[in-house]
């Protein structure tokens, strides 16, 4: 066993011992958050040090990691496998997940519970699962972990957040039943679970069965749709990230929505072969993602208070990441023919619409967390989030709101960011085959979020007039607020910007093991 082999089951395997450890110690209430909250610290160490083989033998070698556990094969065993697009999803993970940890450590206010950290834990080794899963089963099972676990880190909020933990439960079980379905059907086409075999079965002649295939992948989008908030299923979103503890949505809206968005990523390009039979499919989701995006951001624009309006972002921020359906379904070689750019071929319009995509989902990732941790920070400061009375707050926090602006570059897509090289990357592509409402939705959807993210910053750097109105604190609780708290999201948002160099190498990182 090589050491980036290692590194793929320890990935998946020590948050989730530690998050046991946090449970099974028999001490206080104050002894358990301290024990959480250092192991929590620790396994955010520890997985940066395991990233760094996994990141090499990916980038630097160009080679797919693969092992069996116990030396079972598939399709018997469990598979973990990491291929380009599995090291940009964990190297999110790994990095935002440590960054908000230690901010949790450092404010436990912000956690709302001691049962924070085993839930966590446990919800960030299930997500390493999703990332590496080698077959359709294990990432079912991942994924519920995943999701139980963010259910429990909602309700952690207190009473009034156990309705949306309730509504959120009932719209994960649905998510998971769907793609229980769906492996359901395509193991009894291809009589495999496992992500490659199934590939290379269809990929061979499956005419008669195709309807089935189809089916398997429409019930699936459908139950990945509702995981990720997809509109009009995003009402679950708004209650859950806005009413659950600061660490809590940021650790929601940066890394827990992305594993169905993985899922779907995993299934639609390494999976299914594309056909003409998935246009209408292609072409539902594509309209959503389209709605989505301009509903999201006039839905924000009328929020008053900072946490709804970051959380009305998200469902907006999805949208863009369902544009890629149109794109690859429309990339064949006759729509090619006469269009700008037709001197590219169609394996190159695909890779660069998957790029761009991945390129949006990982930048909202860091921004995300930068703008929750940010506004999470000055509720739980100045318990309230209503933008009106946080007037002029800039002024004793000019590192936080120096954050939510650099974040809100990022959500935006403006230059010098990775949703900006994401942005330029989908509609690039969409030029080429044509879809040319596609470029005009991203122009309109970036224009609205500026809007909306102009209205929950800049009040923050402007003086209130109503002396009655703003939220003032004595000197000496502004002085005695713990520094790294600040410091967590200005480094998001630093990452934010610095992240937008990385395109080129995010491209040639997706190449490794791309089916294209």
């Amino acid at each position: 066993m090589t050491w980036a082999q290692f590194t793929l089951g320890a990935l998946v395997l020590l948050p989730v011992l530690t998050s046991a450890l946090t449970v099974a110690a028999p001490r206080s209430r104050e002894g358990q958050r301290r024990l959480g909250a250092g192991l929590g610290v620790l396994t955010a160490v520890a997985l940066v040090a395991l990233m760094v083989p996994l990141l090499w033998t990916v980038t630097v070698d160009g080679d797919v990691i693969e092992l069996a556990l116990g030396g079972y094969q598939a399709p018997l065993g469990i598979h973990l496998r990491a291929d380009g697009l599995s090291v940009a999803f964990l190297a999110l993970s790994v990095i935002v997940g440590g960054i908000v940890s230690v901010y949790a450590a450092a404010m436990p206010q912000a956690i709302g519970h001691r049962r924070f950290w085993p839930l966590w834990l446990a919800c960030w080794g299930g997500l390493h699962a999703v990332f590496v899963s080698g077959d359709l089963f294990n990432t079912y099972v991942g994924l519920e972990l995943v999701g139980m676990t963010a259910v429990g880190l909602v309700a952690i909020g207190g009473r009034d957040s156990w309705q949306a933990a309730l509504r959120y439960l009932f719209v994960a079980v649905l998510g998971s039943l769907l793609l229980l379905l769906g492996i359901g059907l395509l193991v009894s086409v291809t009589g495999t679970l496992d992500v490659m075999q199934i590939r290379e079965v269809l990929a061979g002649s499956m005419d008669q069965q195709r309807p089935a295939v189809v089916l398997a992948l429409g019930l699936i989008t459908v139950g990945m749709g509702l995981k990720v908030a997809l509109m009009p299923f995003h009402a679950w979103l708004i209650p859950a990230h806005a009413g659950a503890p600061s660490a809590v949505s940021a650790l929601l809206s940066a890394l827990v929505i992305k594993a169905p968005v993985f899922v779907l990523l995993r299934l639609w390009l390494w999976v299914v072969p594309q056909g003409e039979d998935l246009r209408f499919l292609s072409l539902v989701l594509s309209v959503l993602g389209a709605t989505a995006i301009i509903a999201g951001a006039v839905l924000a624009l009328r929020q008053s208070r900072l946490k709804p309006l970051i959380a009305y972002s998200t469902v907006a921020q999805v949208g863009y990441w369902f544009l890629f359906a149109a794109l690859i379904g429309g990339a064949s070689a006759d729509s090619l023919t006469g269009m700008p750019g037709a001197d590219v071929t169609e394996d190159e319009v695909i890779s660069s619409a998957v790029v761009g995509t991945v390129a949006l989902v990982l930048g909202h990732g860091v921004a995300k967390a930068a703008m929750f941790l940010a506004a999470g920070f000055l509720k739980d400061l100045y318990g309230t989030d209503e933008i009106a009375r946080l007037r002029g707050v800039g002024r004793d926090h000019p590192g936080l709101v120096m954050a939510m602006g650099l974040a809100a570059v990022g959500l935006a897509g403006l230059p010098i960011s990775l949703s900006f090289s994401g942005k330029w990357l989908v509609t690039t592509s969409a030029v080429a085959t044509g879809e040319y409402w596609v470029v005009g939705v991203i122009v309109v959807g970036t224009v609205l979020s500026s809007a909306y993210l102009v209205t929950a910053i800049a009040p923050l750097l402007v003086e209130s007039e109503d002396e009655g109105t703003a939220v003032e604190l004595p000197k000496w609780q502004l002085d005695h607020t713990p520094a790294l708290t600040q410091w967590a999201p200005l480094v998001l948002g630093l990452l934010t910007v610095g992240t937008g160099f990385l395109g080129a190498w995010l491209g040639g990182l997706l190449e490794v093991g791309a089916p294209w």
